[in-house]
């Protein structure tokens, strides 16, 4: 049946339901003329009158498709090779609430196309006439990013049906899980998404139904945004608006459909604003916004200024979005350039912020530069003065060097340090900065005011080199050199020179050789630095009750201490004992200076070290920690710009997370570490060339594929394991002599064969299915144990991994044999064991 006689077969029914007797008879014989089948139908549609009532209340073309259907009870469904109009069925794409949806092949222009074939049912009386009307006003829409409406018209079986674009590509959140793109990416991409949709809105047409579903990303990664449209389309009460505020339709989807949809309000542009926001989110981070019991979205992933666009987009109220989706696109350009956005409240200082951030290398860089060139020309006149004035070169030159250590690595870099993106600056100061400090180390042996000032700045350096403590630029090589070359000055300082000040100095240059050689493998070494560390500030600590620098740096020596102690696993007793002590001292601290932020997220950490270190199901020392992520998460809020609170937020909730694990607790535990990879995304994403933060971020996806396996999902368990291993795998090719990247490799290559063991263990799972992942499980533990075993080659191992880790690789790795020979697999020599069974 075509589009034209179904409209004509619709008018004269309605037609002739108005009359009675002759009246009718004569108005069908006449109208119908010559055309017998036309006359045979109208005449079986008006054949029962006591149904008269019905007809009238149904869609004419409906009833004509209920007829056809008694004639032909499979006309509802398109065959492979059926032909639609100029159009060959190749095959059934997918099915939804609407219809079914094929590949076709455009037979007239040698293109496949899209059929969408609409169920019986949508639309009202006047669906054939509209459709034909409004077919037109949508294929004229012309946007590189919207699939296009060719047209449509009626089968055979008289079921309406749409001739669109045909797009290959994947739903917009595959596309985001199958490609590891930036943030900044992912923002650009929706831009365009937005300049579609903005560009039907000024056409008078809403989408009405914007998902992830309808938004396909093609393989040179352009949206394409699928049924613009459609549900305008489908509502024939749409069709006499003159303006972009229209009723709302029944299609939609309901998680994605703005309050005023849902309640079949009025719509406007404002609710596929709402729309789009929920699509960014959930590109974003995975995940759909939680909304509070008033309306306002809960967001908890994204993070500054982007909390506050998405948070603007999906307001309740309508008029308190943004008034067009080219605004909403627009304050994400602010946002992607580093300027103020409309969403969040215009201050001077939010407006400074952003100057700084969007001019903050060439800030550094002039800055860094200029204070260079002065320091030359500073120089080169105490040069020429060399022969002359002995006395004031050696003066000059020590106010040179201090002008160098406070304004190029306190000043200069500390104004850069947490802004995003800052590593390549910070790494060309330190360059600059040691070629500078060398030359003068080389001439200033004499000067002790000038020596001290040079071992300040050589720690300072070592640093933002590579201390794991630090946002660091991941050179652990440069570090030890650098930290060597402080402890060389200070340990050669004649007795007249010694202070407290200096004692406190020559403490943390110790403290800071100990985290290298963690970094290098050498525990002997590490705990060495780490007990010299804490000898000399228990020798100052009794003679400066008062002074509480030296109380803080005390209680962290023991803290310090403790920790080293646990990663070379010895002495138990003196971990927990090093740790108590540590606790009493912060406790003391906070008591005296209850102001101090520093002091009372020192005392978080150390309690939450305490109840870790305790019985994990003990349910005082599970409250003490969940107490202490609590205060770290409330310091920090005060704290916006302090880049090491947020990183010790973090660490409180992986802290807490890894003892819920431990407790058994696992849904806490899942829900804790997320919330500890989310900042570490953010800290990461701020800062992508920071070695740190890309180590803490590798840390973190592992940590909670831990705790996934745990908790029995091995699936998403897999996935965070293998975020973490390429994140580590980048680390290590850039420092290679690095052990604990390759330690922790291997860690997170025997949590990815924990993973997949836990999937093979399940007995749901197909037995093709659970074979292939136990081979999986054997595969990666060998590359554990591989990783481990070139460690201890090299004399890199912890002593706690030289103890347990061969057996409990060879147990895992025959655990794996046996269940791939129960399942009927083989297992060749490609996977040998070297202990014995």
């Amino acid at each position: 049946m075509q589009l034209d006689k179904a409209e004509r077969l619709a008018a004269l029914v309605e037609q002739a339901l108005e009359l009675k007797g002759a009246a009718r008879e004569n108005f069908i014989a006449g109208a119908c003329g010559d055309d017998a089948e036309l006359c045979s139908e109208v005449k079986a549609l008006l054949g029962e009158e006591e149904h008269a009532e019905k007809i009238m209340a149904s869609s004419a073309i409906e009833l004509g498709a209920q007829l056809l259907r008694q004639e032909d009870p499979e006309m509802g469904e398109l065959s492979v090779g059926q032909m639609v109009g100029e159009y060959r069925i190749v095959s059934l794409l997918g099915e939804g609430g609407m219809g079914e949806v094929y590949l076709a092949e455009d037979t007239e222009l040698g293109r496949n196309v899209a059929i969408k074939l609409i169920k019986s049912g949508f639309g009202t009386k006047a669906f054939v006439s509209y459709f034909r009307q409004e077919g037109r006003i949508l294929a004229a829409l012309n946007h590189p990013n919207i699939a296009r409406l060719y047209g449509g018209g009626v089968t055979a079986g008289g079921l309406p049906y749409l001739v669109m674009e045909y797009v290959e590509g994947s739903p917009l959140t595959t596309y985001s899980r199958e490609h590891a793109i930036r943030v900044e990416e992912k923002l650009a991409l929706f831009r365009k998404i937005c300049a579609a949709a903005s560009y039907a809105h000024h056409s008078l047409i809403l989408h009405r139904d914007l998902k992830p579903a309808n938004i396909r990303v093609t393989s040179e990664g352009e949206p394409k945004l699928l049924d613009f449209g459609i549900a305008r389309l489908l509502d024939p009460a749409t069709a006499a608006t003159e303006n972009p505020t229209i009723l709302g339709a029944g299609v939609m989807t309901p998680a994605y459909a703005s309050p005023e949809q849902q309640r079949g309000d009025r719509l406007t542009t404002a609710s596929d604003v709402y729309s789009l926001g929920i699509v960014l989110y959930e590109f974003l981070t995975g995940s759909k916004p939680r909304m509070q019991a008033d309306g306002a979205p809960d967001l908890d992933k994204l993070g500054g200024d982007l909390d506050n666009i998405v948070g603007k987009a999906i307001r309740h109220e309508p008029e308190r979005r943004y008034t067009s989706v080219g605004q909403f696109s627009e304050d994400i350009r602010c946002y992607l350039e580093g300027m103020p956005v409309s969403a969040r409240k215009d201050t001077l200082a939010y407006r400074g912020s952003k100057f700084v951030r969007r001019h903050k290398m060439g800030l550094a860089i002039t800055s860094g530069v200029a204070l260079l060139l002065l320091a030359a020309t500073v120089f080169a006149l105490l040069e020429a003065q060399r022969a002359n004035a002995q006395r004031v070169l050696a003066e000059r030159r020590f106010e040179q060097v201090r002008k160098l250590a406070d304004s190029l690595m306190f000043e200069i870099h500390d104004s850069v340090k947490d802004l995003a993106g800052s590593t390549p600056t910070r790494r060309l100061i330190v360059g600059r900065a040691l070629e500078y400090l060398d030359s003068l180390a080389h001439d200033g042996q004499g000067n002790i005011a000038l020596q001290g000032e040079l071992a300040t700045a050589y720690e300072k350096i070592g640093d933002i080199q590579g201390n794991p403590y630090s946002a660091n630029i991941g050179d652990t090589d440069g570090a030890l050199a650098s930290y060597r070359k402080a402890l060389q000055i200070r340990e050669k300082l004649p007795l007249s020179a010694v202070t407290t000040k200096t004692q406190m100095e020559l403490g943390r240059t110790y403290r800071g050789l100990g985290d290298i050689m963690d970094l290098k493998g050498d525990h002997g070494k590490m705990i060495q630095d780490y007990r010299r560390s804490l000898q000399i500030f228990a020798q100052l600590a009794p003679s400066e009750p008062k002074n509480l620098a030296v109380q803080d740096e005390l209680a962290r020596a023991y803290e310090t201490l403790s920790d080293g102690l646990g990663r070379a696993a010895s002495a138990e007793k003196e971990i927990l004992a090093n740790l108590k002590t540590s606790l009493t001292i912060r406790e003391r601290l906070v008591s005296e200076d209850h102001s101090n932020l520093k002091f009372r997220r020192g005392l978080a950490l150390i309690s939450m070290k305490v109840g870790g270190a305790s019985d994990p199901h003990d349910p005082q020392s599970l409250a003490a920690l969940h107490q202490g992520a609590a205060i770290l998460e409330s310091l920090a809020v005060t704290e916006p710009t302090n880049g090491r609170a947020r990183r010790e937020v973090a660490w409180g909730y992986k802290q807490l997370g890894t003892t819920q694990v431990a407790a058994g607790d696992y849904p806490g535990a899942v829900e804790s570490l997320r919330k500890s990879l989310a900042i570490k995304q953010s800290s990461a994403a701020s800062d992508p060339q920071n070695a740190q933060a890309n180590f803490d971020l590798a840390g973190s996806h592992c940590d909670l594929a831990e705790a996934l396996t745990a908790s029995g999902d091995s699936s998403q368990a897999i996935e965070q394991a293998n975020e973490g291993i390429a994140i580590l795998k980048r680390l290590i090719a850039a420092d290679s002599t690095n052990a604990s990247y390759a330690r922790n490799l291997g860690v997170y290559y025997e949590r990815l064969g924990d993973a997949f063991a836990r999937a093979g263990a399940g007995k749901e799972a197909p037995a093709a299915q659970r074979l292939n992942s136990w081979s999986e499980a054997q595969k990666t533990y060998q590359e554990a144990n591989q990783i481990f075993a070139d460690l201890q080659a090299r004399g890199a191992l912890p002593p706690a991994d030289a103890a347990d880790r061969p057996a409990k690789f060879a147990k895992r790795m025959s655990d794996c044999r046996d269940a791939i020979e129960a399942l009927g697999g083989y297992i060749g020599s490609e996977f040998p064991i070297d202990t014995p069974r």
